[in-house]
């Protein structure tokens, strides 16, 4: 990835630290997005003592001026943008009873709206720029293939990002915009950390308690983002072999 400009949303732990990490290992310049400037700072240093190159923005993916300056601020630091990785997303559990509007909303408008803006910006830059076209990687979820109970707005987000990739990807042929998307099952995090205790990736109590390292995710999205611009890994779905999900219920 050297000389090429990349962007993260949500970078600042987890799977969107995990993969902005991998991208300044394979020499990309990354910009990393997210509201916590503190730990979006500790990961680009890490980046940098790496050898690598980062680029702090901190902002709000809520708010489409804060996405708009990050895309504004790659445009005046680097002139082009070669991949968006859409990150940015909170869990969700509640039952649909349970459930306001506010919280539907709030759902909606980071793990989906927020993909749909960046998106669009991505796309304004990739087909003006020159050489035209770039590539734009999706965290959806495992949970689009078999829901968890009780996360209707969970659920029905990452749905709707898989309609948004595959639309996006259809129409970007035209100018050289790949889209994927990478469908993760149980990885270490901080919704992890939290319902289980857990602040180690690896075996579990039980073989189906074994969580992912964000690292495993991130290798994925290298994967993707190198592959020729003639060709397109679409879709992943990476899980942890005997996580209970629709393999089992297949």
């Amino acid at each position: 990835m050297a000389g090429r400009v990349a962007i993260v949303t949500g970078a600042s732990s987890g799977i969107g630290e995990a993969i902005a990490s991998a991208f300044g290992a394979e020499g990309a310049a990354v910009v990393l997005g997210g509201r916590r400037i503190e730990e979006l700072e500790r990961v680009a240093a890490g980046i940098t003592r790496s050898g690598g190159s980062a680029l702090a923005v901190p902002g709000d993916v809520r708010r489409e001026a804060d996405i708009l300056e990050l895309f504004a601020t790659v445009k005046r630091t680097y002139g082009r943008l070669d991949v968006l990785v859409n990150n940015a997303g909170i869990t969700a559990h509640k039952p649909i009873d349970e459930m306001s509007l506010d919280y539907w909303n709030d759902v909606l408008a980071v793990n989906l709206t927020a993909a749909f803006l960046a998106t669009r910006e991505a796309v304004k830059m990739m087909k003006a720029q020159d050489p035209q076209g770039g590539r734009i990687i999706t965290l959806g979820s495992v949970s689009q293939k078999t829901p968890r109970k009780d996360s209707l707005a969970y659920t029905a987000t990452k749905h709707a990002l898989a309609g948004l990739t595959h639309q996006v990807t259809m129409d970007g042929r035209a100018y050289g915009v790949v889209a994927s998307i990478i469908h993760p099952g149980s990885t270490l995090s901080g919704f992890s950390r939290q319902t289980t205790g857990r602040t180690v990736a690896g075996p579990g109590p039980t073989p189906q308690q074994y969580i992912m390292a964000a690292a495993d995710v991130a290798r994925v999205a290298v994967l993707m983002a190198t592959l020729p611009p003639e060709v397109n890994l679409y879709e992943a779905t990476i899980l942890p072999n005997q996580m209970p999900s629709f393999i089992d219920r297949g």
